[in-house]
């Protein structure tokens, strides 16, 4: 029978006693030690080391990919393409490693993206809205309080370009009116 108390005790039922044991003197038995280990053993210790080292060159390999993936970002909104640097940032939640200031900064400058988006659109909507009271000296003023690159969808940018090349005239002669001032 199988107990704890004989595993404990240093003797296992199951072993040869013939193979383990020796009698000296006395009557006492010592138990002779074969190895140090065995290759069971050496191959889980193996198995151990080898996943903590790859686990440390994971960690650099992620850590230096985020990197680079945060500086490039920041070249491409430091450069002033937000667009790009909005699709930049947005990919880099799918990162495995982000550290706490990058994650801060990222978040930070998708908001900044966000407002000039938010702002742009403010701006097509009073162009829009002064358009339909036939009032041109308002929409021209409001187009000229447009700034950045166009931030806006697809649809609401190609019409912001339409009404741009209606108004093109009107902007550059208000443009170089106030720059003679």
């Amino acid at each position: 029978m199988l107990s704890f108390i004989n595993i404990m005790g240093g003797k296992n039922p199951l072993d040869d006693p013939d193979d383990e044991e020796s009698t000296e003197g006395e009557g006492k038995k010592k138990v002779e030690v074969k190895g140090f280990m065995s290759w069971s053993d050496a191959l889980v210790l193996l198995v151990i080391i080898g996943g903590i080292i790859g686990g440390y060159k994971y960690y650099q390999y992620t850590k230096k990919e985020s990197a680079e993936t945060f500086a490039r970002c920041a070249l491409l909104y430091d450069g002033g393409d937000f667009s790009a640097a909005k699709d930049c940032y947005e990919a880099t939640w799918e990162l495995s490693y982000a550290p706490a200031e990058m994650d801060s900064i990222r978040v930070v400058r998708l908001g900044a993206i966000e407002d000039m988006k938010n702002a742009q659109e403010y701006v097509l909507e009073t162009v829009k809205a002064s358009l339909q009271k036939n009032d041109s000296a308002a929409a021209v003023s409001a187009m000229k309080s447009f700034q950045g690159p166009v931030l806006l969808n697809k649809d609401d940018a190609s019409e912001w370009n339409a009404l741009q090349s209606v108004f093109a005239d009107k902007l550059i002669e208000s443009k170089d009116s106030t720059a003679a001032k």
